[in-house]
């Protein structure tokens, strides 16, 4: 399928086949939109020569250390707070 010819009844195809059916014309719209830019983006990424190891990492930190003290359960005081 060639984002050329990429038309508005295919669209509203692949919305419907993952549970979209409820979209205005005008959100129909912007989904055109949005998918011919992501295939043409997608179509200008270098990735011949790309291994596994070039794949982004997502790393996450926790600013506070504390926030992985676990807290009391209700009604089970004194186990993790020193009985206060």
């Amino acid at each position: 399928m060639s984002d050329d010819n990429l038309s508005l009844d295919e669209i509203r195809r692949m919305a419907a086949e993952i549970g979209m059916t409820r979209l205005t014309e005008g959100h129909l719209q912007e989904l055109l939109r949005a998918t011919r830019t992501a295939r043409t983006r997608r179509a200008a990424l270098p990735f011949a020569n790309l291994t596994p190891a070039d794949e982004p990492a997502h790393v996450f930190r926790l600013e506070n250390d504390r926030a992985l003290t676990p807290s009391p359960s209700p009604g089970r005081r004194g186990e993790m707070d020193d009985g206060k």
